[in-house]
């Protein structure tokens, strides 16, 4: 016996809930007719008719398969943003206008504190005098509006940050963990003295580092990871500050144990064979390299490999259809002073400072996008070089070299930073339109900018033609 369920397809592909409702109300109506004649296979076909209608009606309006045009949202930057349910609505809704695919929204902040009712990492709940709302989940109301409008709605993560040092003694770095804070070996700006301590006893820098190669600090970050993948239809998680401080880090005891073990030589000389500062007739820092400067270079990229390599591995596994992300710098000729290769590991590194293993610590075919930093006054090559610079040190330049070291292994999207004010908006817009041409997508940041500038109508003129490719 056939059973016909009428459907207004048009009204259903505009409003999927509604069609939901409307496919159940007219199955279980007709159901219970059928059964009270007691025909079961009536019931049972009727039952996957309703299934298959409503499958086709929900899914007409699916969410983008792959991010293309995304914005940036800082937890602390954009805090009026996740003040409530409204100006979260209000502000997802004017990134779709805009023609935004993709809010990459920082869910673990550089203090370490996270914007969801976490078991793990403290929760958000002030920052430079700002309270937050903490009566609702901001995570989850920023997935529930970004999915209405077809978007996507990315976790992001400063990785290796656990406080900020212009707020001392706040974050776990600070309490629970000072025994994390990587080591670093440099001149204080506070006394001008060469010394080796904890970086949160260093006048100089914000964000509080910790050490990357400590396991207890990597399974910390993977497990606030993994609790928001298991918690969240988060569509992409994306790190930042995957790396190191800079230079003068790690230097803990910890650091080289493990280092002695790498270039397998007892007799270490430490931090010697590795740098040592010396100051030269102008009072200024000189590194003098050591036997294994190169050595450690590339220890210290092994090491963010590795992570990465875990990462990869609880992702794929926890929800194998999230995207994972990584955002780096695009200055990769000196890339390696942050401990960090996200090149291809086929990618062989021509530069003096690379040894000839130095290829193997590559990432980039553990991550699915890469968001490469394009902040430079210049946007072509031309202009870079008639400033006197090298030919990378430009929009086209990086994201071309960015292309060119990832060898196909990711996809590449290049970022711009809205918020430099020497830049003038037609040299940003420009910047952007680069980045459409040279790379797989446009992303912008951060919102606050965005909106401090008003340049909301631009950006839509800008990213239309970009959101069709």
């Amino acid at each position: 016996m056939g059973i016909k369920i009428k459907i207004n397809f048009i009204n259903a592909l505009r409003f999927p809930q509604r069609a939901l409702r409307f496919c159940g109300m007219k199955f279980l109506a007709r159901a219970q007719s059928t059964q009270r004649r007691g025909n079961f296979f009536s019931v049972f076909f009727a039952a996957l008719t309703a299934f298959y209608i409503c499958s086709f009606v929900v899914f007409a309006q699916k969410i983008t398969a792959l991010p293309r045009n995304t914005i940036w949202v800082s937890s602390t930057a954009s805090a009026d943003v996740l003040e409530n349910e409204k100006t979260i609505a209000a502000f997802t809704e004017k990134a779709k206008q805009t023609g935004f695919d993709t809010v990459i929204l920082y869910t673990k902040e550089l203090n370490g504190h996270v914007i969801y009712p976490s078991k793990i990492a403290p929760r958000l709940t002030e920052h430079k005098g700002k309270k937050y709302n903490t009566d609702f989940d901001a995570l989850k109301t920023f997935i529930k509006e970004c999915h209405k409008r077809g978007m996507r709605l990315h976790a992001a993560f400063d990785i290796f940050t656990e406080g900020n040092k212009l707020i001392p003694g706040i974050g776990v770095g600070f309490d629970r963990h000072k025994d994390w804070q990587s080591v670093a070996y440099d001149i204080d700006e506070a006394d001008k003295k060469i010394k080796r301590a904890p970086i949160g006893e260093f006048k100089q820098g914000i964000p509080l580092w910790v050490n990357a190669a400590l396991p207890e600090v990597q399974n910390y970050e993977l497990s606030i990871i993994k609790e928001v993948l298991q918690n969240y239809e988060v569509d992409g998680v994306v790190m930042d500050r995957a790396r190191w401080n800079g230079i003068n880090c790690d230097f803990s005891d910890f650091a080289r144990d493990l280092f002695r073990e790498y270039v397998k030589d007892k007799n270490l000389k430490f931090p010697e064979d590795i740098y040592e500062i010396k100051l030269n007739a102008g009072n200024k820092k000189q590194i003098v390299e050591g036997k294994f400067y190169k050595q450690w270079l590339e220890w210290r990229a092994s090491v963010i490999k590795d992570f990465f390599v875990k990462l990869n591995k609880m992702v794929k596994t926890t929800k194998p259809k999230v995207s994972l992300e990584s955002y780096v710098g695009s200055w990769y000729p000196v890339y390696n002073e942050v401990g960090v290769n996200w090149a291809s590991e086929k990618h062989k590194v021509p530069y003096n400072w690379a040894t000839p293993d130095y290829h193997k610590t590559g990432y980039a075919e553990l991550v699915d996008v890469l968001y490469v930093g394009l902040y430079y006054p210049s946007n072509t090559e031309t202009e870079a070089t008639k400033a006197g610079a090298n030919a990378w040190r430009s929009v086209e330049g990086a994201a071309k070299l960015a292309k060119e070291v990832t060898r196909g292994a990711t996809k590449i999207h290049g970022v711009i930073n809205w918020g430099n004010d020497q830049l003038s908006p037609e040299k940003l817009e420009m910047g952007a339109k680069i980045i459409a041409e040279q790379t797989s997508g446009v992303s912008i940041f951060e919102a606050s900018h965005i909106r401090r500038r008003d340049v909301w109508p631009s950006l839509e003129k800008l990213l239309s033609p970009n959101s069709k490719k």
